[in-house]
């Protein structure tokens, strides 16, 4: 299912059915124009109505949604989803693709309710929303926008990252992972703004996060304790010339110091 909203038109796909809500009416004695579309057979209706585009597009979504154990295999969100606002009934969302333009409005704390954590969420911007925070695993695909610190906070226990992470980034958010914990078994991997990190890189980040200097299965890393139990260890994806970063949760003891 796909939900697309601007201020000038909404478009609602579900199943074979496309609806285009517009401010544009072939009547123009009305306020906005419909045209429902079987993409199978490819036959379309369109109307002419006297209601407004916005109120239009939530009477539609509401129709569809707002209802209980709504499931959705998968809900694709962009522009600016409005319409969902007022959908109060939670639904469960397997799979979330979140490329809206703006963050959370400010009376919700997150675009779409939903019974339980969402599996799989892609993203380009990373910004406070409950659904988005509590993701068990996250992609943020290139051209994403990320705030480390926030990013920090989500508890997804499968990060991929296919843009660059500067090195400010990083610290920020192997601090806020250090402060906050993950679980044995959490593992974030992104591309660094610094390929080669084995020849100084690390062991700079290492001194800027106060961890050892370790070694992780023949790899130069850092780690971070994080409990009696984990411990946070950074380091590449090969022996030397990396350029892949992973941030993982392992056993205490994982990594030997160098």
């Amino acid at each position: 299912m796909r939900v697309s909203q601007t201020s000038k038109q909404c478009r609602i796909d579900v199943d074979n059915f496309k609806i285009e809500v517009n401010n544009f009416p072939e009547d123009k004695l009305k306020k906005s124009g419909i045209t429902m579309t079987n993409e199978f057979t490819m036959i379309a209706i369109k109307k002419s109505i006297d209601v407004d585009p916005e109120e239009a597009a939530e009477k539609w979504i509401t129709y569809i949604l707002n209802r209980p154990d709504t499931r959705i295999q998968y809900l694709y969100l962009s522009s600016s989803p409005i319409c969902l606002l007022k959908c109060d009934q939670p639904m469960t969302v397997i799979k979330l693709g979140m490329f809206v333009f703006s963050g959370t409005p400010e009376e919700r704390s997150s675009w779409v309710k939903t019974t339980v954590p969402v599996k799989h969420l892609k993203t380009r911007s990373v910004f406070r929303d409950d659904t988005m925070k509590y993701a068990q695993s996250v992609l943020i695909p290139e051209y994403g926008d990320i705030d480390a610190k926030i990013l920090s906070e989500w508890q997804a226990n499968e990060i991929t990252i296919e843009i660059w992470l500067s090195l400010g980034q990083i610290i920020t958010y192997c601090t806020g992972i250090a402060e906050s914990g993950r679980p044995i078994g959490f593992r974030c991997e992104s591309w660094i703004e610094h390929p080669n990190m084995e020849w100084g890189t690390l062991d700079w980040l290492a001194m800027k996060v106060n961890a050892r200097k370790t070694s992780w299965n023949g790899k130069k890393c850092f780690t971070i304790p994080l409990d009696d139990a984990s411990e946070l260890n950074v380091h590449g994806n090969l022996d030397n010339f990396s350029d892949r970063l992973i941030i993982e949760v392992n056993a205490r003891g994982t990594a030997i110091d160098r």
